[in-house]
């Protein structure tokens, strides 16, 4: 099995891992929760080696779940917040309200930096919860994240947060227009190249 067909399982894992989260809050609620924690650190465990995986295929072709990587980042983080509504952790409102939001600045800006932001106030609210509800598995999730800083050390502060950060510096010069002028926006291909 190529390593290209490996990730795109783990790939697609990831995007049954958000129906996983769903099941799980309207299932068990708030009782779920170290359950959901471990699946969310089981999702970004395959976002972390998919990338890798892709890269090392001869072929540089892309595939169709490659190219939605992205989109399946953003369903994992909306079934946290999924998962966080219907364990009564977050009101329904102020989900669908920061949803709209998002999308519509989404679609605005059409930036991949802007998309990864998006993505981290679920995220950040399930590690909040699990350190106050379930502080075993909130330091599971700590744990993660600091083997991964670790382990990304040092392209995390020499690259990434610098990309992060110009990007957002460059989303501020940008002039409100109906309609993005180019055939494709940064984001897509941002998609393209994100798994290649």
């Amino acid at each position: 099995m190529s390593t290209k067909v490996i990730a795109d399982i783990l790939t697609a894992s990831r995007f049954g891992s958000a129906w996983v989260l769903l099941w799980i809050g309207t299932s068990k609620g708030a009782e779920g929760l170290p359950l959901a924690v471990i699946i969310l650190v089981i999702a970004w465990i395959t976002d972390v080696l998919d990338g890798p995986l892709a890269r090392r295929e001869p072929s540089r072709a892309q595939t169709w779940v490659g190219e939605h990587d992205l989109e399946i980042d953003i369903a994992v983080s909306l079934g946290v917040m999924t998962y966080l509504v219907f364990s009564n952790y977050l009101s329904a409102w102020l989900a669908v309200s920061y949803v709209v939001l998002c999308a519509l600045v989404l679609w605005r800006y059409r930036s991949l930096e802007l998309a990864w932001a998006v993505q981290a106030p679920p995220y950040g609210g399930m590690l909040y919860i699990a350190l106050c509800q379930a502080p075993i598995y909130g330091l599971v999730m700590v744990a993660y994240l600091v083997i991964i800083l670790v382990a990304t050390w040092p392209r995390f502060p020499q690259v990434t947060l610098p990309q992060f950060f110009s990007a957002m510096r460059s989303l501020q010069k940008t002039e409100i227009s109906p309609e993005p002028s180019q055939e494709e926006t940064p984001l897509e291909n941002s998609n393209k190249s994100s798994q290649a």
